[in-house]
């Protein structure tokens, strides 16, 4: 099973690697945190595997936080920050 989310942990960088969020240009941020939004809001995120391990599923606060993150990147384009 650790095979699996070594894996899952892999396969989630190579779409985003928030260790790395510093490096992705303004645009790519706001663009990979509005599908994280997406991804956590229909439960895509953060892999299949929590099925095997429920204590892996984002709660409703971690889904809120992304995508308030998401909502307020979008908000300081529209306001020109």
């Amino acid at each position: 099973m650790s095979w699996l989310m070594a894996r899952g942990v892999a396969e989630g960088r190579k779409a985003v690697n928030f260790s790395e969020w510093g490096a992705y240009s303004p645009e790519q941020q706001r663009t990979l945190l509005s599908v994280s939004c997406q991804d956590a809001s229909t439960g895509k995120m953060p892999g299949p595997y929590t099925w095997l391990r429920p204590e892996t599923r984002l709660s409703a606060q971690d889904v809120e936080t992304i995508c308030a993150a998401a909502r307020q990147a979008e908000a300081d384009v529209a306001g020109g920050r």
